[in-house]
């Protein structure tokens, strides 16, 4: 019952999803099936294609490669015809060591803020250090990506990503005299005039807070699939929501919000194990009706099964705004 009724869901998100895959047919696209099987190597001559596949064949997850390819839809890496790859960017609150995030098992809105703090690190990193704009998207999960589509990004192999990665972390940085390449533009810092990232770098030195805590082997993979911005998030239900910079000013429950594609109705669950309370909404009990997005939620975690569609009764509680 449960398979069929996210299927029913996500089709009917996908009829007018907002898509955001550029150059498509340049891309290689993967998809999760509805029961968790992983696809690669298709290709769409066109955003309409992709969408009228996805309501036909709704994915649990939706990707699409950095690399642009010559032959998209080749299964040997080699054959597809590499032209080059966005520079791309993952922040995940589970791999965060604060308190709001250091064993986090469900979503929560502390460490989701904690998460958009290393996006916006990395974004004025980006501006103001490198003179690169970045499109922040919230994955629809515990964290944040960022894309560079730049034209001088796209040519850069995986060591030149590992290079900038490591002047982003602040990893074996000689603070004397500093140069950061990117592509044919080199930015020169020097310790005379603090700016950008070498002012970073220097704030940070005695709490650390210099480094930009990136997952490392996405931004240097340059076949990397990334999460379709426009998307379902098949971990929780939510859009994987393009942001716009003053987005990331709002605070995190504001934009999980905005993120979440089924606002309406209720649905009948039962709890695999006790969960108190989720984004707010108190549960503690083993069956509970709550809003529709918490039920996708919880049997997307595996933490509750949906049992049926339930009527306007909602015996789970909203509580207010909170962590």
């Amino acid at each position: 019952m449960a398979m069929k009724f996210l299927e029913a869901l996500f089709r009917n998100y996908y009829r007018n999803a907002q898509l955001d895959v550029p150059e498509i047919e340049r891309r290689e696209v993967g998809y999760l099936t509805m029961d968790g099987a992983m696809v690669r190597h298709k290709s769409f001559r066109s955003l309409e294609d992709l969408r009228s596949f996805c309501v036909d064949r709704p994915p649990l997850g939706l990707y699409y490669s950095a690399a642009l390819y010559e032959r998209p839809d080749e299964k040997d890496m080699d054959a597809k015809g590499w032209l080059g790859a966005d520079l791309v960017f993952d922040i995940d609150g589970d791999h965060l060591d604060t308190p709001n995030c250091r064993g986090m098992e469900l979503l929560n809105y502390g460490c989701l803020e904690d998460a958009k703090e290393e996006a916006l690190k990395l974004l004025d990193a980006l501006r103001n250090e490198l003179g690169l704009e970045g499109l922040p998207v919230y994955s629809g999960h515990r964290g944040f990506h960022v894309h560079v589509r730049a034209e001088e990004v796209r040519g850069l192999d995986a060591g030149e990503r590992r290079r900038l990665v490591d002047f982003l972390v602040g990893r074996n940085l000689d603070l004397s005299k500093f140069e950061a390449r990117v592509g044919r533009r080199a930015v020169k810092l020097y310790v005379e005039e603090p700016v950008g990232s070498l002012a970073r770098l220097m704030r940070g030195l005695d709490d650390g807070s210099y480094s930009i805590r990136i997952d490392e082997v996405v931004t240097a993979d340059v076949h990397r699939l990334i999460r379709a911005p426009g998307s379902l998030n098949n971990k929780t239900g939510f859009i994987a929501l393009p942001l716009s910079y003053s987005d990331l000013d709002r605070d995190a429950e504001t934009i999980v919000e905005r993120a979440l594609a089924f606002k309406k109705g209720e649905i009948l669950i039962r709890l695999k194990e006790p969960v108190e309370e989720v984004l707010g909404v108190e549960i503690g009990r083993e069956e509970a009706v709550v809003p529709t997005y918490i039920a996708v939620y919880l049997h997307l975690q595996g933490r509750a099964e949906i049992q049926a569609e339930a009527g306007r009764d909602v015996r789970g509680r909203r509580r207010g705004r909170g962590g």
